[in-house]
Protein backbone atom coordinates (compact mmCIF):
# COMPACT_ATOMS: atom_id res chain seq x y z
CA UNK A 1 0.00 0.00 0.00
CA UNK A 2 1.37 3.40 -1.00
CA UNK A 3 1.92 6.24 1.44
CA UNK A 4 -1.01 8.63 1.79
CA UNK A 5 -0.97 12.06 0.15
CA UNK A 6 -0.95 13.63 3.60
CA UNK A 7 2.23 11.81 4.61
CA UNK A 8 3.92 12.50 1.27
CA UNK A 9 3.12 16.17 1.79
CA UNK A 10 4.85 16.03 5.19
CA UNK A 11 7.93 14.45 3.60
CA UNK A 12 7.96 17.11 0.90
CA UNK A 13 7.80 19.88 3.50
CA UNK A 14 10.75 18.31 5.31
CA UNK A 15 12.68 18.04 2.05
CA UNK A 16 11.95 21.68 1.12
CA UNK A 17 13.20 22.90 4.50
CA UNK A 18 16.38 20.82 4.30
CA UNK A 19 17.12 22.06 0.78
CA UNK A 20 17.01 25.62 2.09
CA UNK A 21 18.83 24.75 5.32
CA UNK A 22 21.58 22.15 4.83
CA UNK A 23 21.99 22.04 8.61
CA UNK A 24 18.51 21.27 9.95
CA UNK A 25 17.44 20.18 13.41
CA UNK A 26 14.23 18.34 14.31
CA UNK A 27 12.10 17.83 17.41
CA UNK A 28 9.03 15.63 17.79
CA UNK A 29 6.06 16.06 20.14
CA UNK A 30 3.32 13.47 20.66
CA UNK A 31 0.95 16.30 21.62
CA UNK A 32 0.74 19.44 19.46
CA UNK A 33 -0.15 21.54 22.52
CA UNK A 34 3.30 20.93 24.03
CA UNK A 35 5.32 24.14 24.32
CA UNK A 36 8.87 24.63 23.04
CA UNK A 37 10.17 25.24 26.53
CA UNK A 38 13.01 23.54 28.35
CA UNK A 39 12.26 21.35 31.35
CA UNK A 40 13.53 24.01 33.74
CA UNK A 41 11.12 26.69 32.57
CA UNK A 42 8.25 24.25 32.05
CA UNK A 43 8.00 23.68 35.78
CA UNK A 44 5.26 25.57 37.63
CA UNK A 45 6.97 25.48 41.02
CA UNK A 46 9.20 28.58 40.77
CA UNK A 47 7.34 31.88 40.59
CA UNK A 48 9.98 34.17 39.08
CA UNK A 49 13.35 34.14 37.33
CA UNK A 50 15.38 34.23 40.55
CA UNK A 51 13.63 31.13 41.83
CA UNK A 52 14.21 29.33 38.52
CA UNK A 53 17.92 30.13 38.79
CA UNK A 54 18.01 28.78 42.34
CA UNK A 55 16.36 25.54 41.20
CA UNK A 56 18.82 25.25 38.31
CA UNK A 57 21.83 25.62 40.61
CA UNK A 58 20.36 23.23 43.20
CA UNK A 59 19.76 20.47 40.64
CA UNK A 60 23.24 20.78 39.23
CA UNK A 61 24.90 20.59 42.63
CA UNK A 62 22.76 17.66 43.79
CA UNK A 63 23.44 15.64 40.65
CA UNK A 64 27.16 16.42 40.84
CA UNK A 65 27.43 15.55 44.52
CA UNK A 66 25.38 12.36 44.72
CA UNK A 67 26.27 10.94 41.32
CA UNK A 68 30.01 11.51 41.34
CA UNK A 69 30.88 7.80 41.52
CA UNK A 70 28.82 7.19 38.38
CA UNK A 71 29.80 10.15 36.23
CA UNK A 72 32.82 12.06 37.66
CA UNK A 73 31.85 15.03 35.49
CA UNK A 74 31.42 18.74 36.01
CA UNK A 75 30.33 21.83 34.11
CA UNK A 76 28.83 21.49 30.58
CA UNK A 77 29.72 17.80 30.38
CA UNK A 78 27.64 17.13 33.45
CA UNK A 79 24.78 19.30 32.19
CA UNK A 80 24.48 17.18 29.04
CA UNK A 81 24.39 13.97 31.09
CA UNK A 82 21.78 15.48 33.42
CA UNK A 83 19.56 16.35 30.46
CA UNK A 84 19.70 12.87 28.98
CA UNK A 85 18.83 11.28 32.30
CA UNK A 86 15.73 13.41 32.78
CA UNK A 87 16.86 16.26 35.02
CA UNK A 88 14.97 19.47 34.24
CA UNK A 89 17.60 21.78 32.74
CA UNK A 90 17.48 24.82 30.48
CA UNK A 91 18.44 22.61 27.52
CA UNK A 92 15.85 21.65 24.91
CA UNK A 93 16.54 18.43 22.98
CA UNK A 94 16.84 18.47 19.19
CA UNK A 95 18.24 15.98 16.72
CA UNK A 96 19.88 16.10 13.32
CA UNK A 97 17.79 13.07 12.33
CA UNK A 98 14.21 13.50 11.13
CA UNK A 99 13.51 9.80 11.78
CA UNK A 100 14.64 10.17 15.40
CA UNK A 101 12.36 13.16 15.97
CA UNK A 102 9.51 11.27 14.30
CA UNK A 103 10.04 8.34 16.67
CA UNK A 104 9.65 10.61 19.70
CA UNK A 105 6.50 12.14 18.21
CA UNK A 106 5.05 8.66 17.61
CA UNK A 107 6.36 6.90 20.72
CA UNK A 108 3.64 7.97 23.19
CA UNK A 109 1.09 9.36 20.74
CA UNK A 110 -2.45 8.47 21.77
CA UNK A 111 -3.72 9.37 18.27
CA UNK A 112 -6.63 11.16 19.89
CA UNK A 113 -5.00 14.48 19.05
CA UNK A 114 -2.42 15.88 16.63
CA UNK A 115 1.29 15.24 17.08
CA UNK A 116 3.91 17.55 15.56
CA UNK A 117 7.41 17.91 14.20
CA UNK A 118 9.40 21.11 14.67
CA UNK A 119 12.13 22.08 12.20
CA UNK A 120 14.88 24.53 13.11
CA UNK A 121 17.77 26.17 11.29
CA UNK A 122 20.33 26.44 14.14
CA UNK A 123 22.66 28.66 12.14
CA UNK A 124 19.89 31.10 11.29
CA UNK A 125 18.67 31.10 14.90
CA UNK A 126 22.08 32.16 16.16
CA UNK A 127 22.55 34.63 13.33
CA UNK A 128 19.20 36.19 14.23
CA UNK A 129 20.43 36.60 17.80
CA UNK A 130 23.88 37.86 16.71
CA UNK A 131 25.68 34.76 17.97
CA UNK A 132 28.23 32.42 16.29
CA UNK A 133 26.73 29.88 13.87
CA UNK A 134 26.97 27.13 16.47
CA UNK A 135 28.24 27.87 19.95
CA UNK A 136 30.96 25.44 20.98
CA UNK A 137 30.73 25.25 24.74
CA UNK A 138 34.02 23.37 24.97
CA UNK A 139 35.76 26.61 23.99
CA UNK A 140 33.54 29.09 25.81
CA UNK A 141 32.61 30.16 29.32
CA UNK A 142 32.09 27.68 32.14
CA UNK A 143 28.54 26.69 33.08
CA UNK A 144 29.41 26.95 36.77
CA UNK A 145 30.22 30.66 36.25
CA UNK A 146 26.66 31.17 34.98
CA UNK A 147 25.26 29.35 38.00
CA UNK A 148 27.30 31.55 40.33
CA UNK A 149 25.97 34.68 38.63
CA UNK A 150 29.42 35.73 37.44
CA UNK A 151 28.11 35.57 33.85
CA UNK A 152 24.49 36.23 32.85
CA UNK A 153 22.57 33.86 30.64
CA UNK A 154 21.32 35.44 27.42
CA UNK A 155 17.64 36.50 27.30
CA UNK A 156 16.96 34.28 24.26
CA UNK A 157 17.67 30.75 23.07
CA UNK A 158 20.84 29.77 21.23
CA UNK A 159 21.85 26.63 19.33
CA UNK A 160 24.83 24.91 20.90
CA UNK A 161 27.25 22.22 19.74
CA UNK A 162 27.28 19.62 22.53
CA UNK A 163 30.18 17.44 23.52
CA UNK A 164 29.28 13.88 22.50
CA UNK A 165 29.97 12.49 25.95
CA UNK A 166 27.36 9.75 26.18
CA UNK A 167 26.07 7.03 23.92
CA UNK A 168 22.53 8.32 23.70
CA UNK A 169 23.62 11.68 22.31
CA UNK A 170 25.62 9.86 19.65
CA UNK A 171 22.98 7.37 18.48
CA UNK A 172 20.17 9.95 18.63
CA UNK A 173 22.25 12.56 16.78
CA UNK A 174 21.43 14.78 19.73
CA UNK A 175 21.81 18.54 19.78
CA UNK A 176 20.39 21.29 22.01
CA UNK A 177 19.09 24.77 22.16
CA UNK A 178 19.79 26.48 25.45
CA UNK A 179 16.83 28.53 26.63
CA UNK A 180 17.59 32.02 27.84
CA UNK A 181 16.25 33.94 30.79
CA UNK A 182 13.42 35.45 28.77
CA UNK A 183 11.54 32.23 29.69
CA UNK A 184 9.42 32.33 26.51
CA UNK A 185 8.75 29.30 24.29
CA UNK A 186 11.08 29.30 21.31
CA UNK A 187 8.29 30.04 18.83
CA UNK A 188 7.38 33.18 20.81
CA UNK A 189 10.92 34.53 21.01
CA UNK A 190 11.98 37.47 18.81
CA UNK A 191 8.33 38.58 18.67
CA UNK A 192 7.44 35.45 16.70
CA UNK A 193 9.85 36.33 13.89
CA UNK A 194 11.53 32.93 14.03
CA UNK A 195 8.29 31.49 12.70
CA UNK A 196 7.45 34.25 10.22
CA UNK A 197 10.97 34.16 8.74
CA UNK A 198 11.00 30.37 8.37
CA UNK A 199 13.83 29.83 10.85
CA UNK A 200 11.47 27.67 12.90
CA UNK A 201 8.74 25.61 11.21
CA UNK A 202 5.96 23.53 12.72
CA UNK A 203 4.40 20.55 10.94
CA UNK A 204 1.31 18.94 12.44
CA UNK A 205 0.79 15.19 12.22
CA UNK A 206 -2.84 14.07 12.23
CA UNK A 207 -3.96 10.61 13.38
CA UNK A 208 -4.81 9.70 9.77
CA UNK A 209 -1.11 9.42 8.93
CA UNK A 210 -0.19 7.33 11.99
CA UNK A 211 0.04 4.09 10.01
CA UNK A 212 2.31 5.78 7.44
CA UNK A 213 4.57 6.99 10.25
CA UNK A 214 4.73 3.51 11.76
CA UNK A 215 5.72 1.99 8.41
CA UNK A 216 8.27 4.74 7.81
CA UNK A 217 9.96 4.13 11.18
CA UNK A 218 10.09 0.37 10.66
CA UNK A 219 11.46 0.86 7.14
CA UNK A 220 14.23 3.09 8.54
CA UNK A 221 15.07 0.67 11.35
CA UNK A 222 14.22 3.14 14.13
CA UNK A 223 13.05 1.66 17.42
CA UNK A 224 13.58 1.75 21.19
CA UNK A 225 16.80 -0.23 21.05
CA UNK A 226 18.45 1.76 18.26
CA UNK A 227 17.83 5.02 20.14
CA UNK A 228 18.29 3.66 23.67
CA UNK A 229 21.12 1.12 23.21
CA UNK A 230 21.03 -0.35 26.69
CA UNK A 231 19.15 -3.14 28.45
CA UNK A 232 16.14 -0.93 29.20
CA UNK A 233 15.86 -0.01 25.52
CA UNK A 234 16.27 -3.64 24.51
CA UNK A 235 13.52 -4.74 26.91
CA UNK A 236 11.09 -2.19 25.47
CA UNK A 237 11.96 -3.26 21.93
CA UNK A 238 11.48 -6.94 22.76
CA UNK A 239 8.12 -6.20 24.36
CA UNK A 240 6.97 -4.05 21.45
CA UNK A 241 8.97 -4.61 18.25
CA UNK A 242 6.18 -3.38 15.98
CA UNK A 243 5.94 0.19 17.33
CA UNK A 244 2.30 -0.41 18.21
CA UNK A 245 0.53 2.43 20.00
CA UNK A 246 -2.31 0.77 21.86
CA UNK A 247 -4.81 3.30 23.19
CA UNK A 248 -7.96 2.44 25.08
CA UNK A 249 -10.03 3.67 22.15
CA UNK A 250 -8.11 1.45 19.72
CA UNK A 251 -8.57 -1.57 21.97
CA UNK A 252 -12.29 -0.88 22.23
CA UNK A 253 -12.56 -0.75 18.43
CA UNK A 254 -10.72 -4.06 18.11
CA UNK A 255 -12.94 -5.66 20.75
CA UNK A 256 -16.08 -4.40 19.00
CA UNK A 257 -14.81 -5.75 15.66
CA UNK A 258 -14.14 -9.17 17.17
CA UNK A 259 -17.61 -9.26 18.78
CA UNK A 260 -19.18 -8.36 15.42
CA UNK A 261 -17.37 -11.24 13.72
CA UNK A 262 -18.45 -13.66 16.46
CA UNK A 263 -22.05 -12.61 16.10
Amino acid sequence: MAYSKEWLNVLNQIDDFCRQNPLAWFRGHSDASFELKSGLFRSNIPRNLNEYLLYESYRYNQFRKYGHLDHQLTDWNLLFVMQHHGVETRLLDWTESFATALFFAYRSWTQENDAEIWLLSPNMLNKKNKQPSLIDLAEGDNYIDYLKGEINFLPYSVAISPIKNNRRIIVQNGTFTMQGNGMQPLDKECNGELMSEGILVRIKLTPTCAEDIKRFLILNGVNEYTLFPDLDGLAKFVNNPGLEVQTLKALEKKAASIMTMLN
